[in-house]
Order: structure tokens, then sequence, then C-alpha cells
């Protein structure tokens, strides 16, 4: 172990450097979100069609001051650029004038709506504007508008860190792009009752403003950031001059008819109608229906294989529930939003099985209540409604095969409350969460109260934050509470350490997601980067984490981690990175989730090596393959090989395939509880699997409005169970033969697709018709037959945006 980190110290020397430490920041860089941007007042509005030669824009005032972001932070840009901003009483109007030197070749790259990386990013050209009207330094929203047309729009949250952007939220506004000899043009018409502002006559709020350069690979902003900083939100800069607006009081429609039908067991047709509401209550706070909400248009789940004791956590996808989630968001997760509308099965029979049943619970109704308050207290609520939902229960009575409705899931409402106060200063703030869930028919109550706070010093650079949570489940009550600690040196480092405990009576799974409780969890992360181009290098990282767990009250550890990695961006724009990860010996639980009757156990070492390059990310081709190799004392050897290939043959046509090829053996895989003569038997086995997962994905602009997507994953697993071991002793890893007789070995093949056209006829307003397969096969070798599940769907639906 010695000689391997000695090694990796050298290394890192070699390719940072020993300069690392004179790189040179620019000295006032804090100085630069004190910059002004002027909004002048207009009384004939221009005609948004790209030309800026309309009259409107002859007073505004010019905004020049850009400087590089990437890949020269802070430097001049090659190019000129120019901002200018107006507005009336409705609407904020904004114009780029783009110089470009060599018109003929400016990126316009067709896409999907918000899709940053294949329309925007470093594969097209494009201009954008960050606007944050509550002045807060935490929250805002960003507009983009590409070289093609192509609009993108995100609600930021969080100061705009790591998963602070939101680009499910979607509003409607106006924009127009037109080339000329001296490069490219853009108006931008954004009516202010998307914002939230405060009812003050004089507003200042934050922006900042962007534009992507293609064919130097610059990211040019105004007012400019240093790289090295946290945020992005606190560095807009001052936008004054917006005077005497009113306040937004409209109400949104967009109703919905659906027309489909689904295929599994049987045939079955689908109508449907539900509507979404959006009322501005006013420019602070917002309310959200969704009325019969349809998620048709949404991606599959993708397959994945799961042997532990614990479910799998999926991603949300669903748009109203994606929208303001990060305001909901904690490192104890818990409003999981997947469980609303989960598959029915709260409750399961004592004896037969269930032979049909929906594949998901029906919401009836939702709404979202999102705000502040001019004190600057903001809060969000949702509350959401599902059925009660039946499956078909087959069971014997007298000797015959009888079947009835049985109720999988009660009548159920879904609550989550937030609310949140800054304290010290404007970045620092301290928040209150509560769950709720009740069901018809229970009297067991499940609720969850969250007191969470982050605290930022040092203009951001040093934060503390943390949480302690209370839950209630079955009539037991539990608690749970996690910090952590960071501080980031805005030239080339950062550290972090974290800790966390949850008692054995936590419990927040009936609307959140926990795995296992009743232990304890901390670590260290060290981050080395070099932000700027030097030698070979665009940029680098160096990471090294540590990691160590272990059970409350009986002093045994069950986590013991170790990962360094490293990652490389050389200035031909190649890629090239990779990680190493150690895991001594340790104790494991896991499978007492599973059966009371189990034990703890001991995980036995092993480490892993992950190596990865990436071809030229401006190219139509990019390949990216990838090397992992895994070895334990017991289990051996594993390797898994992936490659995944990007192919932009035009500019309006992505496609994309990930795949991947694992042969990993694994030691002590549970098998079950075996019960004989000499009691209970715990019978665990060394498993081969052999797993080859891929994922095409193709992406089709017709125009800036009219998209096709296709996304198809075949996935296909081989497990074998090559021994079975009966466990000699708690806590040990000693086993002896077992002559179980059953024959654990299967197969999965599984193919899962979603394809969606989508048109938006007018603003606001979508046709979507969507296809979705889900073929699921699954072979027991004790069984020697294959079984098969499928559903395939087709829909058509149309949505009407208006307003009042």
């Amino acid at each position: 172990m010695k000689k391997i980190l000695f090694t990796i110290l050298i290394y890192f020397n070699i390719i940072f450097g020993m300069s690392i430490l004179g790189e040179k920041i620019v000295d006032d860089d804090t100085q630069l979100k004190l910059k002004v941007a002027i909004a002048t007042r207009i009384a004939n509005p221009p005609i948004i069609d790209g030309d800026l030669s309309d009259r409107a824009w002859e007073n505004a005032k010019i905004i020049t001051e850009f400087v590089q972001h990437e890949p020269f932070n802070l430097e001049a840009p090659t190019v000129k650029n120019v901002a200018r901003v107006l507005y009336d009483d409705n609407y904020l109007y904004i114009a780029f004038d783009n110089f470009d030197p060599n018109p003929e070749n400016i990126m316009a790259r067709r896409s999907r709506r918000d899709d940053w990386e294949a329309g925007f990013g470093n594969n097209s050209d494009w201009v954008g504007i960050g606007i944050d009207s509550r002045n807060d330094d935490k929250s805002g929203y960003w507009f983009a508008v590409n070289a093609a047309e192509v609009q993108l729009d995100v609600a930021i949250s969080g100061s705009g860190g790591h998963g602070g952007f939101d680009n499910s939220w979607n509003a409607v506004w106006d924009s127009e792009v037109l080339f000329n000899d001296n490069g490219w043009t853009v108006e931008i018409r954004l009516p202010f009752n998307i914002f939230e502002y405060s009812s003050s006559k004089v507003q200042e709020w934050g922006a900042s403003f962007q534009r992507g350069y293609y064919n130097n690979q610059e990211e040019i902003h105004w007012p400019g950031r240093a790289l090295g900083v946290r945020g992005i939100v606190p560095h807009y800069g001052v936008l004054q001059g917006i005077e005497g607006i009113p306040q937004p009081k409209n109400i949104e429609f967009v109703p919905y008819l659906l027309s489909g039908q689904t295929n599994s067991n049987e045939t079955e047709k689908i109508q449907n109608v539900g509507m979404d509401v959006r009322y501005n209550l006013n420019s602070s706070n917002m309310l959200n229906m969704s009325f019969n909400p349809d998620f048709g248009q949404v991606e599959a789940d993708p397959s994945v294989l799961n042997l532990s004791a614990f479910e799998t956590r999926l991603s949300e996808k669903r748009p109203f529930f994606v929208q303001g989630a990060n305001f909901f968001k904690s490192r104890f997760n818990l409003f999981n939003s997947r469980r609303i509308g989960r598959a029915p099965g709260f409750y399961a029979p004592e004896s037969g099985s269930i032979v049909d049943k929906p594949e998901a619970t029906t919401i009836l109704g939702s709404a979202k209540l999102m705000g502040k308050s001019a004190s600057g207290l903001r809060y969000g609520i949702i509350n959401a409604v599902t059925n009660e939902e039946y499956g078909l229960l087959e069971y014997e009575e007298d000797g015959n095969l009888k079947k009835k409705k049985f109720l999988l899931e009660p009548f159920t409402n879904y609550f989550v409350g937030r609310v949140e106060k800054p304290i010290i200063n404007e970045l620092s703030t301290v928040g209150f969460m509560a769950t709720d869930l009740r069901r018809k028919g229970e009297t067991n109550q499940s609720r969850v109260f969250n007191l969470d706070w982050r605290l930022n010093f040092m203009d951001n650079r040093l934060s503390f934050e943390g949480q302690a949570v209370n839950s209630l489940a079955s009539n037991k009550s539990g608690y749970g509470g996690r910090f952590i600690f960071t501080y980031r040196n805005p030239v080339w480092w950062e550290i972090r350490s974290w800790g966390q405990s949850v008692d054995k009576n936590f419990n927040v799974n009936d609307m959140g997601f926990q795995e296992r409780n009743n232990n304890w969890y901390g670590g260290f992360h060290l981050g080395i980067r070099r932000d700027y181009p030097k030698g070979y290098f665009l940029n680098q990282r160096l990471s090294l984490k540590a990691s160590t767990g272990g059970l409350n009250g009986i002093g045994l550890i069950t986590r013991k981690n170790i990962e360094i990695e490293q990652n490389n961006n050389f200035i031909n724009y190649w890629g090239l990175g990779w990680s190493l990860e150690f895991n001594p010996e340790t104790f494991e639980d896991d499978d007492t989730y599973r059966d009371s009757r189990a034990v703890i156990i001991k995980d036995e070492g092993r480490q892993s090596f992950d190596l990865w390059f990436r071809t030229d990310r401006r190219k139509r081709l990019i390949l990216r393959p990838q090397f992992n190799i895994s070895r334990g004392v017991i289990r051996g050897v594993g390797k898994e090989y992936g490659l995944e290939l990007i192919l932009k043959p035009t500019d309006n046509i992505n496609f994309s395939v990930k795949t991947s090829k694992e042969d990993r053996p694994e030691s002590m895989q549970w098998v079950g509880i075996v019960e004989d003569e000499n009691g209970v038997n715990i019978i665990y086995s060394n498993i081969k699997r052999e797993q080859t997962n891929t994922e095409l994905r193709l992406d089709i602009a017709f125009s800036s409005k009219m998209t096709f997507e296709a996304y198809y994953q075949p996935f296909s697993v081989k497990m074998d169970y090559t021994d079975y071991n009966r466990l000699e002793e708690e806590k040990s890893l000693k086993v002896s033969p077992y002559p179980y007789t059953g024959n654990k070995n299967f197969k999965i093949d599984n193919q899962v697709g979603t394809f969606v056209f989508r048109w938006e006829y007018l603003p606001g307003s979508l046709f979507y018709a969507v296809y979705n397969l889900n073929d699921n096969s699954y072979y027991s070798a004790e069984d020697s037959e294959w079984s098969n599940s499928k559903s395939n769907s087709l829909f058509l639906k149309f949505d009407y945006f208006f307003q009042l």
C-alpha cells in the first residue's frame, strides 16, 4: 500500500508540476459581482425577429466588459461580444450581438429543448442570461438560445451548486436568431410573470450574460467568475433600472387529452383527460396543481440487477415532481417522490397469489405551493392523493381454485412541507421540514420532522451544514443526525469531512428512501485541481477520499474505504482518467434485513482499478472506452469492459450507444435459510455473474420545435451459483459444504424502450406520440423454464397552453 501511494504522489508531482502554488488568479475577482448593467424602459417594444436594427435598441446601454470563463479564466475573449437590456410593464428584452471573424463556421446544432449536451455546451454556438430576480444570491433562472434557435431554461437553487439546476422547469418565452456578415444576433423576450420578485417600486436584480464560442471552445461571461469559487448565483453582476413593474396575477392552464392502448395479457384501450394549473398569487408566490396527471411521455426505468437486501432507488423523471424538487432535497432522503404513484403493494395476501394488478397507483391529484415572504422566508408545500388499487387474488378453497378482488393499496394522502430562512448572512440558511403520510383505514402514523442548516463564511469558501431528524413509523420514534464541513481554496485545493449516525428505530421509508438504520458513517475528502491550461493540459483533478462506518452499540466496522481518482483534460480536448479503490476486510449485516434468523458475517477485502479515456469532445465521433478490474481474496478477479460511442452525423442528429460486459465472481452470496434435523442452516454460495448492458439513444431534431427521441436498452444476465455452503460461525467467513437440493441459477433477458415524437405546435402547447416497450424474460434453472412478462403501449397526447 505504501509503495502504491508513493508512486501516485510521484505521478501527481510530475503531471501537476511544482508550480501549482504559483498559479495566478485575478487579484480583484471578488469585485466582479459589483459590475452594473442598466435596463432601459421603453414605450414601443422591439419586434422579436433577431434584427437589432429596431429603433428600440438605439437607447439601450451596451454591456461589453466580457471575460473568458474557460479555457483561460478571466482573460480577454478572442471575439467581441455586446449585450443590451430593455423592459416595459410586461417583458424583459435582451439582445446579444455576437461577433465572429468566421461567420461561415458558426455551429448551429438542432436538438430538443433543454438538451445541454447535444445543443449547447461544447457542441454549438449559444448565448445565455442568468437572472436572480429575488436578489438573494441563492436562486434564479437561466435562459439560453443556440444558433439553431433551440431554447433552454432552468430554475436555479442552492446558489447553483451541485444539483442546483432544474431543467424540467419550462416557461413560455420568445427568441429569434439572425445571421449577418459579422456573426449572429439574438433577441429574447421574457415575460415578468415567470419571475419571482419583490413588490418594491425600484428593483435591483442579479444578472449574468454568457456566450459559448464554438470555434475556439470558449465560454465567455459578464461580469465574470473565477473558476475556483463556490456557487454561481452569488457571483452575478447587478441589474439596475427596472422600476414600476406591476405585480403579475395570471393563471396558466394546460388541459390535456390522452388516447391509446396497452398490450400485456390483454389489450386495454385508454382514454383520459386532465389538467395542470399554475396560478401566480403574486410575484413571490406560486401555486401549481395537477388533476389526473399523466406521465406517459416519461422515459422507462432502466433494467438493473439487484441481489442486495435493499430495494433499487429509481430517479424521478416526472415534471411535476422534478420542478422545485431541489428545495426538498437533503442528505437524508426524506422525500422520495417515486413513492407517490408507486406499484401497489402495501397489503399482501396471507395465502394465494396475486395474478393480475395495476402497474402503478393512480394519482388523483396533486398540488404544490412555493414562494417567499417579504421577510425572506421561503416555503414549499406538496400534497398528493392516490386512489385505492385492487389486484386479482387466486386462492384455493375446498379443493377449488377461486379468484376475487384484493385490496393492495389503500386511499393515501402524501404531504411534505419545508420552510427556509436566511441567518447570519445572505448565503446561510436554517430550515425546517415535515412529511406526513396517511392511509385510509390505518391508525399507525408516519411522520418525519427535520431541522437543517447551511452556514457559509469567507465569501462562500467555508461551509458547515447539517441535519437533525426525528422519524415516527409503526409507533416507534427514531433519530438521525449528519454534518458536513467544507473548505474550498479558490486557487487549487479543497477539503471536506462528514459524519452521520441513525438509531435502530430511524425509519423514513414511507415517504423517503433509506437502506439501513442503527449505524454511523464518517469520512474525509481532499481534492486538488488545476483549473488553468498549462503544458499539455486544459485542467486536472486529483481526489483522495477515505471513509469508515459501523454499527451503533456493537463496535463492529462495516465500512472501510479509500478511493483515489485522477482526471485530465488535454489541450487537444481528449480526456484520460483512472481510479483506485481499496476496501479492507470488515463486517456486513445486510442479510439481517432479509431474514430475522440471519446473522452478521465478515466481508472480505477487495480492491479495484478503473481506467478510461475520451477522444476529442468537439468531433462528430466521440469514443470513450473504459476498463475495470477488481480482486478479492475469495472471489478472485472480476473484469468489466465498456465503450461509449457518440455520433453526430449531421447538425440535427445525435446517436449514442453505451455498452458494457461484466465477468465478475462474487463470494458469500445469500441463498436462504434451510431448517433440518441439525437446526437452522444459513446458506451462502460463491457465484459467477456474466452481464451485458447496452443503452442506445437516437435524437433527431426536425426543427427547434419538433423532435424524435428513442431510448432502447437490451439487458442480459447469466448467474451461476457455483457451490453451496453453510455458515459455520457468526461474524466470520467460515463455511462448510452443504447438500443444498435447489438450483438458484438463473438468466435474465430484458428489453425496455421509450420512443417519443414531440411537437410544440404553439408556444407551451405540445403534441406527443409515445411508444413504450417493456419485455422481461426470466429463466429459472430450478424450474427449467422461461417466464415472460411483456407490456407495450402506444399513446397520443395533446395539451394546450393558455393563460388568463
